[in-house]
This record gives C-alpha cells, sequence and structure tokens, in this order.
C-alpha cells in the first residue's frame, strides 16, 4: 500500500509493478533507521482509485528508487505539491466538512488534487498515517 511520507525525500517502492522506467541511475539514500545504501533510480507510479472509485495511476514527480525489501511504497509530500498537486491532510472528524461520506470513505483522512483539477483522491487515515486507496479489485 502507498504511504504519504512528510518525511521522505524521495518517492520509493519494493513493488516491480509501480516501476514505469528505469532512469539508469544509483541513488545513495539515507533511511530514518540504519545505513545509507544505493537505490535504482525509477519514474514511479502508484495505481489506486480516485475519490468516485475510478482507477488512477498517480506518478510520482522527479526521481524515486526502488528496493525489493521495501513493505510499503513511500510517496513524498513535497514533490507532488511543487509540481502542482493540492495535498490537504484531514482526519475522519472532517470527512463531513469536506463533502465525503464516512459510508462511502470509512477511513477518511486527505485529499490528493492533480494540478489540472481533474482528479480527487480521497486517502484513508489509519493508525496517525495516510494512505493510498487501494484499486478496486484489491480490496475485494
Amino acid at each position: 500500500m502507498g504511504l504519504l511520507d512528510s518525511g521522505a525525500q524521495r518517492g520509493a517502492t519494493g513493488r516491480k509493478s509501480e516501476i514505469l522506467k528505469h532512469t539508469g541511475m544509483s541513488l545513495l539514500m539515507q533511511p530514518a533507521m540504519g545505513l545509507a545504501k544505493h537505490m535504482t533510480g525509477i519514474l514511479m507510479g502508484v495505481e489506486m482509485q480516485d475519490s468516485h472509485g475510478k482507477p488512477f495511476v498517480l506518478v510520482v514527480p522527479d526521481i524515486s528508487v526502488y528496493d525489493p525489501a521495501m513493505s510499503d511504497s513511500l510517496i513524498p509530500v513535497g514533490c507532488p505539491i511543487e509540481t502542482g498537486f493540492m495535498v490537504f491532510h484531514r482526519c475522519p472528524s472532517h470527512a463531513k466538512e469536506d463533502l465525503f461520506s464516512l459510508e462511502t470513505v470509512s477511513l477518511y483522512g486527505n485529499t490528493i488534487t492533480t494540478p489540472n483539477a481533474k482528479t480527487t483522491i480521497a486517502m484513508q487515515y489509519v493508525q496517525y498515517t495516510w494512505r493510498l486507496p487501494l484499486p478496486s479489485a484489491a480490496q475485494n
């Protein structure tokens, strides 16, 4: 599952299915815990659904990295905001005022709107973490 991370400097994934393109670069990355290590540079796209349940691929701006040992994908908050995405951190108690039904989005916690304002993604808020909604097929 994809996580929205305010501390991540780059997108990162351990899923081959999220690699749109290899950049040919190797980047030295310093995780929050542990030693720095070289990771393969990629262009990353995370499959999810928009706030209407339609399939959507969020292409993470800038170079991301691939590490097969990762359990979750990380999407840095800064890169999308700098490229025109609107990101609003919220929690389930804000759903009604944001015009989302908790019956439809039971774990409502955030919205991401694309730069052209055509797509909005309602993220989930679970255990103090904002998570991207899984594609419809993955939820069944």
